[in-house]
């Protein structure tokens, strides 16, 4: 690979392309309110402001993100949107998908998919010279992001409520330097390993929607102040836990490393396949059907989906086909990691 790597970023978005397959697996079987409730809840507690945060601090020359923000996020966007509205519509008809299917729409421009997080993204690169040139971005991220739910507008939030709930990591990544990084990496082990240890408990009694930053307050039952006030103890928790993870994560080059190498194909893989193939596979083979076994077998699918997902093979594929939509609209193709 030409140039070097940062691996602990690598490593950190291989850590979340894994829980994200992972929690969109166990989504299907928190209704019984056991151990997959909780699980759920604790990876959703700093999973994607992690991401946003990782998106960035990888975002430091603003002029190249909204130069490329086009052809590196919107043009993969409507391109995995798609292709997934065409696929949920089939697997909810077969009947593999009704565990979502009254959160669906068949939109392309207001997504009710996972694929939201690359239309923010879109959004993020071409605000971002703008936006951190205001006087106090950081605070206005964090009043944005609290107060963009109160609103009725539920669907139009579902697609675009986490441009702004999530902007205030996007900017904290895109202020934060190797300087910062390095400090936190010089802070205690222990006091981090126990930072994530507390974190259960936020996850066992805190409400299940004190996670939905794509949900209004009131489709959740809260009134506005109530809220605003777990949005922001959300916040709060997401970023000390993004911190003890920072601290806690290796800085080399592992065996999963390359995981994060292809990080929107290996999202986009995972949201096609998880939990989509396992709900399949569990129709099949009754997997479910003991508890203990269901979760091993999970955390080995995931595995494996994310794992597939970063081969070499499929990143050179996905570089060919946009890069050839990419020619054709713009005359240029550029090569995505």
């Amino acid at each position: 690979m030409k140039g070097h790597r940062n691996y602990l970023m690598d490593n950190l978005k291989a850590l979340m392309l894994f829980l994200v397959a992972f929690g969109h697996t166990l989504d299907v079987y928190i209704g019984s309110g056991g151990i997959e409730l909780y699980l759920m809840k604790y990876i959703y507690l700093f999973h994607m402001p992690m991401f946003a945060f990782i998106t960035g601090y990888f975002t430091k020359d603003l002029d190249k993100a909204r130069k490329t923000a086009v052809e590196k996020c919107l043009i993969p966007y409507l391109i995995f949107q798609g292709v997934y509205v065409i696929m949920a519509n089939v697997m909810i008809k077969m009947g593999l998908a009704s565990f979502n299917s009254d959160t669906f729409n068949s939109s392309i421009l207001v997504p009710s998919s996972a694929f939201y997080y690359l239309l923010a993204v879109f959004v993020w690169k071409l605000i971002a010279k703008d936006f951190m040139r205001l006087r106090y971005p950081l605070i206005l991220s964090f009043v944005l992001g609290l107060l963009i739910s109160v609103t009725k507008l539920d669907q139009f939030h579902v697609g675009y409520g986490a441009v702004f709930s999530l902007l205030p990591f996007f900017v904290l990544g895109v202020k934060c330097d190797k300087e910062v990084i390095s400090k936190i990496r010089k802070s205690s082990k222990i006091v981090s390993c126990f930072i994530l240890l507390l974190g259960i408990f936020p996850a066992v009694s805190l409400p299940y929607a004190i996670h939905s930053v794509r949900m209004t307050y009131s489709s959740v039952g809260f009134g506005n102040i109530e809220g605003i006030l777990y949005r922001g103890t959300f916040y709060l928790i997401a970023i000390i836990m993004g911190i003890a993870l920072i601290r806690l994560m290796g800085e080399k080059k592992y065996i999963f490393t390359h995981i994060g190498y292809a990080s929107i194909l290996v999202y986009a893989g995972s949201t096609f396949l998880a939990p989509h193939s396992y709900v399949l596979l569990d129709k099949i083979f009754g997997i479910s059907n003991n508890r203990i076994a269901n979760m091993i077998f999970m955390i080995i699918y995931c595995i494996t989906v994310v794992s597939i997902c970063s081969l070499p093979v499929f990143l050179n594929w996905y570089n060919i086909v946009v890069n050839r939509i990419n020619i054709i609209l713009f005359g240029q193709g550029e090569k995505y990691e």
